[in-house]
């Protein structure tokens, strides 16, 4: 009986050690990730950041384009300013479409994807080993007889032994 129960906290023993050493891990990991992860927060934050910047600057940069292709529509063709406004930020609009098609078809263009030949070559080949694997153990087992010996070891066996009786 004294076993038993020296048995029991010796097992208990060793799962408080195991949870302890586990916990310590984890808490290890915790130390070591965090500060990793609020720094590359903090990172990817800051790319948004100028990401937003930027495109707030391509916005302004447009359409100060806009606006100077307005004053020379203004000078070359005499027009109000309202319509040489319409007009300079309309270019400024078709020459964006025109951008945004051309870098869509250029975007389709590279979307052509081939089969992976070699993952199709391999699991061809892998589906043929299987196949001769399974055919060569149904001749195996088709070469075994019920006893366990195989066919050609007992009729052997038989040819020798009846020369032998007569």
């Amino acid at each position: 009986m004294a076993e038993q129960s020296d048995l029991a906290e010796v097992i208990k023993n060793i799962q408080a050690d195991v949870t302890t050493i586990i916990k310590g891990e984890i808490e290890l990991a915790k130390a070591e990730l965090v500060p990793q992860a609020k720094a590359a927060g903090v990172g990817a934050g800051l790319f948004g950041a100028a990401a937003y910047v930027a495109l707030s600057g391509a916005a302004l940069l447009f359409s100060g384009l806009a606006f100077w292709l307005s004053v020379g529509f203004q000078a070359w063709f005499h027009l109000e300013i309202l319509p040489a406004l319409a007009w300079g930020f309309a270019v400024m609009a078709v020459l964006f479409f025109l951008l945004a098609g051309v870098l869509a078809l250029v975007g389709k263009s590279r979307l052509t994807f081939s089969p992976p030949e070699a993952t199709v070559a391999n699991a061809e080949a892998s589906l043929a080993a299987v196949k001769s694997a399974v055919a060569k153990g149904k001749a195996d087992v088709d070469a075994l007889s019920l006893t366990g010996r195989q066919p050609a070891l007992e009729a052997g066996a038989d040819t020798a032994a009846t020369p032998g009786r007569s």
